[in-house]
């Protein structure tokens, strides 16, 4: 288990990380828990990745901004899920927080959830509305544990529980690991065929299973490549760690070479990256860096 303490202008806060179980991992990366004293409001960008997060919030009610929405900012307390995202949301920060984020896979939502994963998709879901029984469980296992550690446990208790007598086609999860191998660069066309299923069947499975068709599934994986090549950080593919607003890199980042970082995560050209790009983060890779903030006008 990681444990780590920092400072800063902002305020203070301590992280606690822990992967899962070998046993469990293709269903969950692993568990995420923070607690926070913020001197001053902060603003959140939060990017779309291939997890699948459930929160428990053990602190102040959370705001969250659909960047994509003209509705009114969602007010998230106690539980919640985010489903796989086509877009980046923002929220606001402020005092003190204290959370836990346990890092699905999609197939492991899937399977933890029993549900529809395209149900999900683009939206923040309140655990009680989505299972009122496994809302129960989990606030009577997890939220209930003293200590991260064993609110770790209690949740790795309960996944286990739930997906272990469910299988899944297995040239779906294929298919699947295929493009998350390759970080979207393989064909989609091929997939079918290799699969042996139809391109039809391939893209109601996906949706099922994950919450997206397979191109989108590949588009969002390059992007989170490209994540990594941008701001030369730990893998993108994370959904608990959001990036700040107003910050500013430092010169060397900003000497990215965009020709190079296209190439490399298997965009046509600088264009069709950037493009993506900006489909995703909300801006294209040279504002994203100087940490231009997002007007919610």
């Amino acid at each position: 288990m990681r444990v780590a303490e920092y400072t800063s202008e902002l305020g203070r806060w301590d992280e606690v990380e822990r992967v899962s179980d070998l046993r469990l991992r293709p269903y969950v990366h692993g568990y995420f828990a923070t607690s926070s004293a913020l001197a001053r409001p902060v603003r959140e960008r939060h990017l779309p990745a291939t997890e699948v997060p459930m929160l428990l919030n053990f602190g102040a009610a959370h705001t969250r901004v659909d960047a994509e929405s003209v509705s009114e900012p969602q007010r998230l307390d106690h539980s919640w899920v985010t489903g796989l995202q086509t877009h980046y949301h923002l929220s606001d920060a402020i005092g003190e927080r204290r959370f836990m984020v346990v890092r699905f896979t999609p197939l492991g939502a899937h399977l933890f959830f029993r549900l529809s994963m395209d149900s999900l998709t683009d939206r923040a879901v309140p655990l009680e509305q989505i299972d009122l029984r496994v809302a129960s469980l989990v606030s009577d296992h997890v939220m209930v544990a003293r200590g991260w550690a064993e609110r770790f446990d209690a949740m790795e208790r309960l996944i286990g529980s739930r997906v272990a007598p469910f299988a899944v086609p297995p040239n779906i999860e294929w298919a699947w690991n295929v493009l998350v191998r390759t970080s979207g660069q393989t064909p989609v066309g091929s997939l079918a065929s290799t699969a042996g299923c139809s391109h039809r069947h391939l893209i109601q499975q996906f949706r099922t299973r994950f919450g997206l068709p397979p191109k989108k599934v590949a588009m969002l994986l390059r992007f989170n490549r490209s994540i990594n090549a941008v701001t030369q950080c730990e893998p993108a593919n994370s959904a608990r760690k959001p990036y700040l607003e107003g910050s500013r890199a430092d010169d060397d980042a900003l000497e990215a070479h965009w020709v190079h970082i296209a190439a490399e995560c298997g965009y046509f050209d600088q264009p069709h990256f950037i493009h993506e790009f900006k489909t995703f983060a909300g801006a294209t890779p040279s504002a994203f860096l100087r940490g231009i903030p997002t007007p919610l006008s």
